[in-house]
């Protein structure tokens, strides 16, 4: 079974058919929303871009300091700001949304409840949440809620106790991908985007720590950085997610296809890639 463990659901961009629509066609059984973070963002397909990309990915894997700048000012007074245009951080997630989309696909969708701990009511709300059918466990962002990973505290230790995961957009702050792991050693993390925006530093931490994770989502990454990634931490420390819809340039139109091809073109045998494509991720929620 193929399961992405990261998309986020904002019918603005992708409409719930339209995201079955094309999960059946790339044979993906599942997916772990996510309420959305930001307003609509399409793309512009512009080589420009992807030459900003491709820079950006370089400074943050060989002059880390310096992509590491780059990537604070992604966000500013509450925009995330990218190419020139600005898109508004969402500061409460609205995770009923994600409750109305599996209300309507139980089969084919399943639910992380997204938290912002400096709302005191989102805190309040986890549990609530978690009560419902389909969610399976907590999506934290410090980088565009603008929080250091300390904050996360209580809702770290409720998920330990749960024995549930969750997945984290890290920020920049030193150090925080090692704080969660080792003050709560039994806790699940996955680590969104690879690790973003560490990468090797983090890839070192992550591959001796037995309940961490990174996934393969979004287009911060390339199929190279995933390369990487799996023979850094071995296959069963990586899990496949999309981050859709983001990364679209059209209404409707998302190619699950290009997150899919980084998996299925690794070199290695096919039994590990079906790990990385669902089995990791179900061992955890299951």
């Amino acid at each position: 079974m193929n399961v992405d463990c990261h998309f986020h659901v904002d019918e603005t961009m992708l409409t719930l058919e339209k995201m079955i629509e094309g999960m059946d066609k790339h044979n993906v059984s599942k997916t772990a929303l996510i309420a959305p973070m930001n307003e609509t963002m399409f793309e512009v397909d512009s080589t420009f871009q992807h030459n900003l990309q491709s820079f950006f990915r370089f400074l943050i894997l060989n002059a880390p300091q310096i992509g590491l700048k780059i990537y604070d000012g992604l966000v500013k007074d509450g925009y995330f700001k990218l190419y020139g245009n600005s898109y508004k951080i969402f500061t409460k997630p609205n995770n009923d949304i994600v409750v109305a989309a599996i209300d309507r696909f139980p089969d084919r969708f399943l639910g992380w409840v997204a938290v912002n701990p400096l709302i005191p009511e989102s805190v309040e709300d986890v549990e609530v949440y978690l009560n419902k059918p389909g969610f399976i466990g907590v999506k934290a962002h410090p980088f565009m809620h603008g929080y250091s990973i300390k904050a996360l505290d209580p809702v770290a230790a409720m998920c330990e106790s749960k024995a549930i995961p969750m997945i984290i957009h890290l920020s920049s702050e030193p150090d925080s991908f090692k704080y969660l792991p080792e003050r709560y050693p039994k806790l699940k993390v996955i680590y969104a985007h690879a690790g973003l925006p560490f990468w090797k530093q983090l890839w070192k931490f992550v591959k001796d720590q037995p309940n961490v994770y990174v996934d393969t989502s979004s287009d911060y990454l390339n199929p190279s950085i995933v390369k990487n990634a799996v023979e850094s931490l071995g296959y069963r420390k990586v899990l496949y997610g999309c981050d859709g819809p983001y990364g679209m340039k059209k209404f409707n139109e998302y190619d699950y296809s290009a997150k899919k091809s980084w998996i299925e073109s690794l070199q290695i045998p096919d039994n590990q890639k079906e790990y990385i494509l669902g089995k990791n991720f179900l061992g955890l929620i299951n």
